[in-house]
């Protein structure tokens, strides 16, 4: 699977929407407030004024550096994940949502199985891929593992797992690419049944609509 390669994101006329299981957050991509700032906010609301300094700083330092690294990839709508809660770091897997245009609209769902469904260099193995119909509209599920040096400190470099889904919403032209990746292989069975469950209540509307 060649890895994703994001693009400045462009006015779109319509929202997407994913709900998340209760361990995990989306990040504050679209705030204008520091990057500390966002980190200490999130760490006090979800962690309590009252949860010890060092605690409340290793939170603040996650969400910031995972922000930073969402805006720096340009995901639309970026999310982390806690196991068993959210004083247990690092997060155990990140939700990315992508979305995507192609230069003669509409995007085809042919045009992911040949970019995602072919194994690059850093492939740990052969991708596993599967045509589905979701909510949302049709889609194609991959499945795989890479080799990908991480520019996040608080992630070290080692092979990735992924569960993607590259959706074709009916309602507009563009792709929507729902992207669940982790580190840890221990994780692996609840994190692909997570990734499937999500995907099936991603939902695409109009602004207009």
């Amino acid at each position: 699977m060649n890895l994703h390669k994001s693009h400045p994101p462009w006015p779109a006329s319509w929202t997407v929407d994913v709900k998340i299981p209760p361990t995990a957050l989306w990040l504050p991509l679209g705030s204008d407030l520091p990057l500390n700032e966002i980190g200490r906010r999130a760490a006090i609301k979800v962690l309590g004024q009252g949860a010890p300094r060092e605690d409340l700083e290793k939170f603040a330092h996650v969400i910031s550096e995972h922000t930073k690294d969402c805006q720096r990839r340009h995901v639309r709508k970026g999310g982390i994940v806690f196991f068993p809660d959210f004083s247990r770091l690092p997060p155990i897997a990140t939700i990315d949502v992508f979305a995507e245009r192609s230069q003669t609209p509409p995007s085809t769902l042919d045009h992911y199985r040949e970019l995602y469904g072919t194994p690059g260099k850093n492939a740990l193995s052969p991708v596993e891929m599967t045509d589905v119909d979701l909510p949302a509209g049709p889609a194609v599920r991959f499945h795989g593992g890479y080799w990908h040096k991480s520019r996040l400190p608080v992630v070290t470099d080692q092979p990735h797992l992924h569960v993607t889904y590259a959706v074709r919403p009916p309602v507009i032209e563009d792709a929507v690419l729902l992207l669940v990746a982790w580190t840890d292989f221990k994780f692996s069975e609840a994190l692909v049944n997570m990734a499937d469950a999500i995907a099936q209540t991603l939902e695409v509307k109009l602004r207009d609509a």
